[in-house]
């Protein structure tokens, strides 16, 4: 049972208890009520020691992450990467690949699973050297991103997806297991896939346009993902893993396109949602004739993918600001990228009941300390964290939303130290690079927000106990304390009403002060809080 502290006197007490009866409403039936939790950090996670990453697991399943968001990187995997020359190998066979380079991701799903925790496995690149075309042109990015041939990639996916269909033997490597024997076993099913990584930025997919007569230029990267998608649905298939949850998109707000402008190149229609024709049609890569229903069944993933994956920065700005810049997809106008989707299928014939889910699945804040280049504080970014995680609850496409990174990123050693591109890389995460722990870590883990932060007689309380058992209700205190006065007291009982541990309260609050939430875990351990809250 909850521990108890010192309440609020009998009156006070009694008239918040009575006007919480009386005015507080279940928590919402929206889609978002169960949203994953989802966090990617593959430095911690893919290039670490299986003892590392069994600490860096145990440390994700306290803050109550659901799932862990993993690159499956094809060059990491390869025989060969580096050389041109295609060596002579079955690619859709796992046993097929040099000993050894499953390893990595062997040892994650393993570890993962022991732990209760669910892997999302995205392909990303850099691609093996060999399954480059020749005639490709590499000076409009970096060989990071150039694009493969996507027949050579489908083969690849279907390689990863024979591996981790849960049937698929094989010896736990050192490290990834309790059990002291070799004896090959089944390796855990992966059943979550994201197809690329950011492909309307130029260092994710390049090259990213050709010339074209008359000054004019062709946009090369929605028809070189769209093959990308077209192979990977086929990969997926057929490696048993259809029905599957399989996300398209991973797009930036930077890029070449915006995220806006690369949906519609994609799919192949105009701003008023009529498929593209003639020259319009020939600048992005698309058939410059033909009719609706012969393009949804050429490109099946685009239609049938589960959803659509998008990365929502909006850096120094908090969730619910427009950013600067209109035509970023940020967590305030995502219902701009909903319409989009939902137009766009429904121009091909193919609306869904509900609207097109959408995952996002890189989203965090860069905080100053330690990179000076950043106005967020560690305190804005514990702030900004919960808003949208609140933000998104309330959004009923959203299916998912995940934190980028649980350790800071190290500054780039390659630049002069203290300079811009020294502090080029992530420092979004909830602790710092030697561990200390950011105001974003506990309210990660019990994140709280009041839509309204004053004060009144139906004050809007919002929380998530995401590290709780969510088979079961939980409750948890919620605690207040005025403006002045020195300690927090238990001003009631809230209790979740989802599956991910969301709770909804509406109290009376008398005045200024603060309100959070107090958990422990039913059979004991120590007291969890929230940030505190203010309230007017």
């Amino acid at each position: 049972m909850l521990a108890r502290q010192r309440l609020l006197g009998a009156g006070t007490v009694a008239c918040a208890l009575l006007c919480a009866l009386l005015c507080m409403l279940p928590a919402r039936a929206l889609a978002s009520a169960t949203q994953e939790s989802v966090l990617m950090d593959d430095n911690e996670f893919i290039y670490s020691s299986p003892q590392h990453i069994a600490g860096r697991l145990d440390q994700l399943k306290g803050l109550g992450v659901d799932r862990v968001k993993i690159s499956i990187s094809w060059g990491l995997i390869a025989p060969d990467p580096t050389s041109r020359q295609r060596p002579k190998f079955d690619a859709t066979d796992p046993a097929a690949y040099p000993a050894g380079t499953w390893d990595r991701y062997d040892t994650l799903v393993r570890l993962a699973h022991q732990r209760g925790l669910k892997v999302y496995f995205q392909f990303t690149p850099p691609a093996p050297q060999w399954a480059i075309p020749r005639q490709q042109p590499t000076n409009q990015g970096i060989p990071l991103g150039q694009t493969p041939h996507s027949g050579e990639f489908g083969q690849f996916v279907q390689a990863v997806g024979r591996r981790y269909s849960g049937t698929y033997l094989a010896p736990a490597p050192a490290g990834s297991s309790s059990s002291s024997t070799s004896a090959p076993d089944a390796i855990p099913r992966v059943d979550y896939w994201g197809i690329w990584n950011e492909p309307n930025f130029p260092s994710w997919l390049n090259p990213w346009y050709r010339k074209l007569p008359h000054g004019k230029r062709e946009f090369l990267q929605p028809s070189a993902y769209r093959g990308l998608v077209d192979a990977a649905w086929n990969g997926l298939e057929t490696s048993g893993h259809g029905a599957d949850t399989i996300l398209i998109g991973e797009t930036a707000n930077f890029g070449n396109l915006t995220p806006m402008d690369f949906v519609r190149a994609l799919y192949c229609v105009s701003p008023a949602y009529r498929p593209l024709t003639g020259a319009a049609a020939r600048y992005v890569g698309c058939p410059t004739a033909g009719n609706r229903g012969h393009f949804a069944a050429q490109h099946p993933g685009l239609f049938k993918a589960t959803g659509f994956a998008h990365h929502p920065y909006s850096f120094d700005y908090s969730p619910g600001r427009p950013y600067p810049a209109r035509t970023f997809v940020t967590l305030y106008n995502l219902s701009q990228l909903e319409g989009l989707l939902n137009r766009t299928f429904a121009a091909y014939g193919k609306s869904r009941r509900g609207g097109v889910p959408l995952y996002l699945t890189e989203w965090g804040y860069k905080t100053d300390p330690p990179n000076p280049f950043v106005k967020t504080s560690p305190a804005q970014q514990a702030l900004w964290l919960d808003e949208g995680e609140y933000m998104t609850w309330r959004d009923p496409y959203v299916r998912s939303l995940a934190q980028f990174l649980l350790v800071d990123d190290a500054p780039n050693s390659m630049y002069p130290v203290g300079s811009r591109l020294y502090w080029h890389p992530f420092q979004t995460g909830l602790t710092t690079l030697d561990g200390t722990r950011k105001p974003s870590f506990a309210a990660y883990r019990i994140p709280i927000w009041l839509p309204v932060a004053r004060h009144g007689h139906r004050v809007e309380v919002w929380g998530q106990l995401r590290p709780a058992d969510h088979t079961s209700l939980q409750s948890a205190a919620l605690q207040y304390r005025r403006a002045g006065s020195a300690s927090f007291e238990t001003i009631r009982e809230v209790r979740t009403g989802s599956p991910e541990g969301f709770l909804v309260a509406h109290v009376a609050l008398p005045s200024p002060g603060q309100v959070r939430l107090m958990w422990q875990a039913p059979g004991g351990g120590e007291l969890e809080y929230s940030r505190a809250a203010p309230v007017g």
